[in-house]
């Protein structure tokens, strides 16, 4: 009789330790909303995070955010995206990830001005205050530290996030009498507006993981 119960118990084992796992996954709460200074969006965003693999070693996680400035003169709307890994147990974990971000970016209120040849053929100079438009595509790879409860709570991250240079299309001021203007695309030549096709950079996150 004892004989069959230690098999019975041996053969049941992993089954047990199988489920047991299967519970600490679900458990696990995956969804955390935060707010991100600098980073991936280069201005404030407002960001979420789930969780996926959570009951392998390595977890895995996809991020997307919302940058936004709504004032005349910088508007700014951007999009920033990333597929992550998170290396560690329990609350703290080490991350990498890969993303993109793509930002619209609108300039109000300059001063400009623009020539001209008037009826009489004399050259003439007009004034105004116009705007430009501009939009900027890049790359974001990831490494940082990510501190993050199984349980929800306190959501705490900091990591160097280096834009790299994608796809940008410039345009000059615009809006003067005869509102002419020009644009250009730049192809891999400069991280959004800072010149450089790669630039160092950082971004520090704080936020909450939901309990529900």
């Amino acid at each position: 009789m004892k004989k069959i119960i230690i098999q019975t118990i041996v053969f049941l084992s992993p089954i047990i330790s199988f489920g047991q796992e299967n519970v600490k996954a679900t458990e696990l709460k995956r969804n955390s909303i935060y707010l991100e200074a600098f980073g991936q969006g280069l201005y404030n965003s407002f960001s979420f995070d789930r969780l996926y693999n959570v009951d392998k070693k390595i977890k895995t996680s996809f991020s997307a955010g919302l940058t936004i400035i709504p004032v005349p003169e910088l508007f700014v709307l951007g999009v920033p995206v990333s597929y992550n890994y998170l290396f560690g147990k329990k609350n703290h974990h080490l991350e990498l990830g890969f993303g993109f971000t793509a930002m619209y970016l609108r300039q109000g209120r300059i001063i400009a001005a623009e020539g001209y040849i008037d009826n009489n053929g004399l050259s003439q100079t007009n004034n105004f205050v116009g705007h430009s438009n501009e939009f900027y595509s890049f790359f974001t790879p990831k490494i940082g530290y990510r501190f993050q409860k199984p349980s929800g709570g306190i959501f705490l991250r900091l990591t160097l996030t280096p834009p790299i240079a994608g796809i940008n299309k410039i345009g000059s001021v615009k809006g003067g009498k005869y509102n002419s203007g020009w644009t250009y695309t730049e192809y891999f030549t400069s991280a959004a507006f800072f010149g450089y096709r790669v630039f160092p950079w950082a971004g520090f996150s704080i936020g909450w993981t939901l309990k529900k």
